[in-house]
């Protein structure tokens, strides 16, 4: 029983970074950052940051879903 609650807090914990590394990955300043008018393949760098950020949220929630069974 106390090893349930404690992997639950962990779960908490881990899905609280999830989220918060999220919500700074699309913050304004690092979106500007990445809207410097630069190309990456032909590919405007904004994309190339916005579906990059996207993959990574979604790999992380991937791994944290994977993981709590």
């Amino acid at each position: 029983m106390r090893r349930r609650a404690r992997d639950d807090g962990r779960f908490t914990g881990l899905t609280i970074l999830a989220a918060t590394t999220g919500f700074v990955l699309f913050l304004p300043p690092l979106l500007t950052v990445a809207n410097g008018g630069g190309t990456i393949a032909g590919v405007p760098a904004v994309a190339v940051y916005l579906f990059g950020a996207w993959v990574v949220v979604i790999a992380l929630v991937f791994v944290l879903v994977r993981r709590s069974g």
